[in-house]
Formats: structure tokens, C-alpha cells, sequence
């Protein structure tokens, strides 16, 4: 393979900015929507913490910015490095079908087993593990009810 194929360059030292803007934005429009401050109980709301973070990712994405104006370089990246954020984006995207278990499930088997080519072993400990702190720990014990997507919905309603 070339080196073209394997590769991508990227302005990332404008897109990065640009999109942790954006983000930032978001979240502080959600944040205002819940209040900043209860001025009778004298304490936070619940979007106390979303505003903070927002305005902090808002100042730290307009110095980035302005620091990339200065000297904009393009930065490579091996295609190879892109494989875990894809990998997660179609978990992600997969909880619309199936449950959020289920998908965690099939992404280590997969991944454990096809890419880090590990033995059956050390992929069934891992996935007990990882199963026993999503749904012992977050499921059952603090109670957060996970998307069930579509097929979870018609069996379990």
C-alpha cells in the first residue's frame, strides 16, 4: 500500500477548534435551559456544571483558534489510529437496533478476538468483567436504564 492510502492529512488545528466550539455551544444552550443557579435555595441547578464546562470549552477552543492562525500546519494520521473512534461510533450507532449491552458484548468479542487477536480466555474474562460493571454496577445497583433500541423495545416493550 502507498503511503497516500494509508494516511490522511487534516487541518486539524482548525477543525478541532472549530468543533469543540460547537460542542461548547450545545452544551451551553442545554445547560441554560435547566438555570444556572436557584436564588431561593441558594444552590446549583442541575445546569450548574454543563455552563462551567461550557464556557471553559468555549474560552479553550477561541485560544486554540487564534493560536492556529498564527502558523497553521495539517497534521497526518495513520488510518490505522482511526479504527478504535470508528469502532465506538458503530457501537454507538448500533444501540439504536440493539441494547446497549448487547453491543458492548459484540465490540469486545469482536474486537478483543478479530483485531488484538487475543485468546477465547482472555476475551470471556474481559467481557465478564466489563458485563459484570454494566449491568451489576450501573444496571442494578445505581439503577440507569440503558437504550434498548428497536429489537430490545419489541421483546421487552
Amino acid at each position: 500500500m502507498s503511503e497516500k492510502k494509508r494516511s490522511i492529512s487534516l487541518p486539524t488545528r482548525i477543525i478541532v477548534p472549530v468543533v469543540t466550539f460547537a460542542i461548547g455551544c450545545v452544551f451551553l444552550f442545554i445547560g441554560m435551559s435547566y438555570g444556572f443557579w436557584d436564588s431561593q435555595g441558594a444552590r446549583p441547578t442541575k445546569g450548574f456544571f454543563p455552563i462551567i464546562i461550557a464556557v471553559a470549552l468555549l474560552a479553550l477552543s477561541l485560544l486554540a483558534f487564534v493560536n492556529t492562525i498564527k502558523g497553521d500546519k495539517s497534521v497526518k494520521y495513520d488510518l490505522k489510529n482511526w479504527y478504535v473512534p470508528g469502532a465506538m461510533i458503530v457501537m454507538i450507532a448500533s444501540t439504536y437496533l440493539i441494547p446497549l449491552q448487547l453491543a458492548v458484548a459484540i465490540f469486545i468479542v469482536l474486537w478483543l478476538k478479530l483485531y488484538e487477536k487475543q485468546s477465547w480466555k482472555i476475551v470471556l474474562i474481559a467481557l465478564l468483567i466489563v458485563l459484570f460493571i454494566v449491568i451489576g454496577c450501573f444496571q442494578l445497583w445505581l439503577g440507569i436504564d440503558f437504550p434498548l433500541g428497536l429489537l430490545g423495545n419489541m421483546i421487552f416493550g
